[in-house]
């Protein structure tokens, strides 16, 4: 990577939560996508919370909090809803939450602090600290994953509407499938043993882009939900029969050409 390329990103849209007891590990390990054992002191996971029938609800990246518990790093505007979700779960587990709202949330891609993001090989690095980083605006961080084809939590994704294939989750290492069960996991198996999503999601390029419907000869194929600040290029969600032909043309609702970049699945 270009000595220019690298750069530091405040993700203000982040929040911590602690998850502590003696039966943290066990509860999270019971209701996540991901395999608790993979957290250590040098290295955190990426999961998702799905609901019963396997579809999305919230994805977060899980490090060791050094005393036994846990952090879950989570989409700020979003974190209660996880909460309650939890709860909902927790039954008679010893397990409880709080914020941690002195620490906060960076992105950086050059390499030598912090945990590499274990989604895929090349998305650099996450720091979690009490200290003010020289950083970037949170878009630029936005922008550089639109154009590696990864989703920004809900602002790519509707939950409780799209399984984890709908949007690539399950090529970004969210999942383990051998770790037993999960909530959801008949479901999120299935689909993905079988091959029976019928959507993916598109790393997509044009001019003047907008979220919004996208169709092929006038007919609704997909759904561009995430544009970068420059709007030339998105993450789509589109069909998979549409787009055998990688070459396909598309229209957004305005009627701007959109077309698959090389950089899609």
């Amino acid at each position: 990577m270009p000595p220019d390329a690298y750069f530091t990103a405040q993700l203000s849209d982040r929040r911590l939560i602690r998850v502590t007891g003696e039966d943290a590990t066990s509860f999270l390990q019971n209701v996540i996508t991901n395999d608790m054992g993979g957290v250590s002191a040098a290295e955190m996971r990426y999961a998702c919370l799905l609901t019963p029938q396997g579809q999305y609800l919230h994805d977060f990246f899980i490090l060791s909090d050094g005393a036994g518990g846990y952090f879950l790093d989570v989409e700020a505007v979003r974190a209660e809803d996880l909460l309650r979700r939890f709860g909902i779960f927790r039954l008679r587990s010893r397990v409880s939450f709080s914020y941690a709202p002195d620490m906060r949330v960076y992105a950086a891609l050059r390499p030598g602090r912090g945990y590499p993001d274990p989604r895929r090989a090349g998305l650099g690095y996450r720091i979690y600290t009490a200290e003010i980083l020289p950083s970037e605006p949170v878009q630029r961080y936005y922008d550089f994953c639109i154009a590696r084809g990864v989703p920004c939590g809900s602002l790519t994704i509707k939950p409780e509407k799209e399984t984890m294939a709908d949007v690539n989750l399950d090529l970004l290492n969210a999942v383990a499938w051998d770790k037993g069960c999960f909530i959801g996991q008949e479901v999120a198996a299935r689909m993905h043993h079988r091959g029976l999503s019928k959507r993916r999601l598109f790393v997509v390029s044009g001019s003047g882009l907008a979220p919004g419907v996208l169709r092929l000869n006038g007919v609704d194929v997909g759904e561009l939900r995430q544009v970068n600040g420059a709007k030339d290029m998105g993450l789509a969600v589109i069909k998979l029969a549409a787009v055998s032909d990688k070459s396909v043309e598309l229209a957004t609702e305005q009627g701007t050409p959109a077309r698959l970049s090389e950089t899609s699945v």
